[in-house]
């Protein structure tokens, strides 16, 4: 997940931190999406999590970030309860360029596997989140355009469509975000399915600002298709941490 755990589809986002800039009422929606990303900081962090379903289901995670030398976005998340899944990690590697890279770690297995293919459209530990949702391709991967304007939690959002230009391992058959192009946040992002029906709906339904960063803290992705939800809530978000590198390394998911 990419706290920034953005991006389904290069706009949904399950933790999208920026840093405001005045939109302009000129730029194209290319621009706008390049800029979005460009403001992110670079600041490591930490932070706890939970996801709960209208199932019943709850997880507890806990989550690491760091922007790395490279330039490369890695993020690690482990987690903490419930018993049955304990010790289940995540790595995640997200490129400027080129393919995201994933890995989890199954403690029955005891070994770490790389993402690929249709396990990215596999359940995230049994949400309404596929495991893929969780990474954050190219943004010149999607041809944009502006289908609108809406207000969303409160904030006057430009809605922006993604549609991909290579099908081949995309989630979805295009995206629809609602997008604030004063702070730069992503308040809601509408996924449609390769028949090109709305499928889910991810919702940004608290956000606040920590260290001068807008924070999504709540955020809910309903299934309309399933008719189900999970929502996901953040907590004990930290900026500045001292992570060490070897976090980030395949190894440390198996030690």
């Amino acid at each position: 997940m990419k706290v920034r755990w953005v991006s389904v589809a290069a706009v949904g986002v399950v933790i999208m931190v920026t840093a405001a800039v005045p939109g302009r009422a000129d730029e194209s929606p290319l621009d706008l999406m390049k800029r979005m990303r460009a403001a992110a900081p670079k600041a490591a962090f930490v932070a706890k999590g939970k996801i709960v379903s209208d199932r019943g289901l709850t997880r507890e995670l806990e989550l690491s970030h760091k922007h790395m030398n490279d330039g490369v976005e890695a993020s690690y998340m482990e987690v903490t309860a419930p018993m049955d899944l304990k010790d289940t990690r995540f790595l995640f590697f997200d490129h400027e360029t080129g393919r995201d890279v994933q890995f989890i770690y199954v403690p029955a297995a005891k070994r770490a596997i790389q993402v690929g293919g249709q396990t990215r459209k596999q359940s995230f530990l049994g949400s309404e989140f596929y495991v893929g949702d969780f990474a954050q391709p190219e943004v010149d991967a999607f041809t944009y355009s502006f289908v609108g304007e809406e207000n969303v939690g409160g904030r006057q959002c430009k809605l922006v469509q993604a549609v991909p230009k290579n099908t081949e391992d995309m989630l979805y058959s295009k995206t629809i975000a609602a997008v604030d192009p004063n702070d730069l946040v992503v308040m809601r992002t509408q996924l449609f399915d390769d028949k090109g029906e709305l499928q889910k709906v991810w919702t940004i339904e608290k956000i606040e600002k920590i260290d001068g960063n807008w924070t999504p803290l709540k955020q809910k992705i309903e299934d309309v298709q399933e008719k189900h939800w999970s929502e996901l809530e953040m907590s004990e978000v930290k900026y500045n941490a001292q992570l060490p590198d070897e976090i980030f390394n395949k190894s440390y998911l198996t030690r």
